[in-house]
């Protein structure tokens, strides 16, 4: 078995919250199964690199690769075609809708802090 890491936050790179995800259930309490999506291959978001099974998604590559905590603080999020085709599949609008809900919110906060410093 290997050894539990508590992640630092629940929303993840394509903005689900994983708070309710079965799978992220089975990664905290450390069982293995069904720890990579059969159909993708993708696997849960917070296994470490060096699990041996499935393959990070390309929406958690290239946050990684831009050092973003999630897809909504690209500045190419409302034209990138990977966001795109993931929201399109059925099901995904709630997730759409949070993920612009969540990008509203931080500017939200940005520009409080900034009328602050002024």
């Amino acid at each position: 078995m290997r050894k539990k890491l508590i992640p630092k936050r629940l929303v993840r790179f394509c903005g689900a919250d994983c708070s309710n995800c079965d799978t992220y259930k089975r990664f905290l309490v450390g069982d293995e199964s069904g720890l990579v999506n059969p159909e993708t291959k993708y696997r849960c978001c917070w296994l470490p690199e060096d699990y041996p099974e499935g393959m990070d998604c390309p929406i958690k590559t290239c946050c990684e690769e831009k050092e973003i905590l999630f897809c909504g603080e690209c500045n190419q999020f409302e034209r990138c075609v990977k966001m795109k085709e993931f929201y399109s599949k059925p099901g995904y609008d709630e997730l759409r809708r949070r993920m612009f809900e969540e990008i509203a919110r931080r500017k939200r906060e940005c520009s409080n802090i900034k009328s602050k410093e002024h």
